[in-house]
């Protein structure tokens, strides 16, 4: 996509990441970098135009027809069930995730999601803020990119990626709940924490932050090491959110395990054309 169409579905006025030899990128990419390497957590509010939102919200919405229903429990490190352990021991407390997943390989390939995502300043901007000068778009044909689709009741439990980073664009907030939540500092000291970890997923930790993503927003969130939910989705109107993900080393996929989790299955449902 040229830069005049993406001018069209990102806020460049307000995020001038098109030119990487730009003053104002470079001002950017230092002040985001800050941000993320103090608190993990890097929130870009109206990074996508108005136009956008409406675009990717319907693209979403009419991906979501086809989308797997994910009803699952899962403990908060998307491991198997450690029976050694105690059965009150923290790494065994289940969790519940209901929400329905659109993978990348169900999505248009010439949609405005994908052009989004294909689009190189992106990802070498988001390479940048993290301080990596080689960065790659996922290979997993899956789940290089997903919408997560959340109804009334639906929800996602407290747990801690895979991948070191995650970023992720709201395109539709609901009428109520569906709040991004984290806490943090469980993993700093280079343990787990277990104490305060058994708190949190007993719902009695007083430490949890939201994130106020709406609408147009991009949050770039280190979602290894700070553990995180979205808490139930109230009303009528569907939260829709992609994620969109990217690797320090090319040829990354999702283990097999977390793709049977959250997209009932572990191959593509046909090719999808490289970006």
């Amino acid at each position: 996509m040229t830069v005049k169409a993406m001018d069209q579905l990102v806020n460049l006025e307000a995020y001038p990441i098109a030119d990487r030899a730009s003053p104002a990128r470079q001002a950017l990419v230092e002040e985001m970098g800050r941000i993320y390497a103090r608190d993990g957590v890097c929130l870009m509010p109206g990074f996508l135009t108005d136009a956008a939102v409406n675009m990717m919200a319907a693209e979403a919405e009419d991906a979501s027809v086809d989308a797997y229903q994910c009803d699952e429990t899962h403990n908060a490190y998307l491991e198997q069930d450690d029976t050694s352990l105690p059965a009150d021991h923290p790494r065994r407390q289940r969790q519940l995730t209901r929400l329905d997943v659109v993978g990348c390989d169900q999505l248009i390939p010439d949609s405005a999601l994908w052009s989004l995502y294909g689009w190189d300043p992106l990802r070498d901007f988001i390479g940048a803020v993290l301080g990596y000068e080689d960065f790659h778009r996922f290979a997993d044909p899956i789940g290089a990119m997903t919408i997560n689709v959340m109804n009334e009741g639906d929800g996602h439990g407290w747990h801690y990626d895979e991948a070191m980073f995650t970023v992720s664009v709201m395109l539709q907030a609901p009428d109520a709940g569906g709040q991004f939540e984290f806490v943090r500092g469980l993993r700093d000291s280079g343990d787990d924490n277990y104490d305060r970890l058994g708190k949190v997923l007993a719902g009695t930790a007083k430490d949890t932050t939201t994130i106020p993503i709406t609408p147009g927003a991009l949050l770039l969130f280190g979602g290894r090491n700070l553990l995180h939910r979205v808490t139930g989705v109230e009303g009528s109107r569907t939260r829709y959110i992609t994620t969109l993900c990217y690797r320090d080393r090319p040829g990354v996929t999702n283990s097999p395990a977390v793709r049977e989790l959250f997209y009932g299955r572990r191959e593509p449902l046909t090719p999808v054309a490289a970006h």
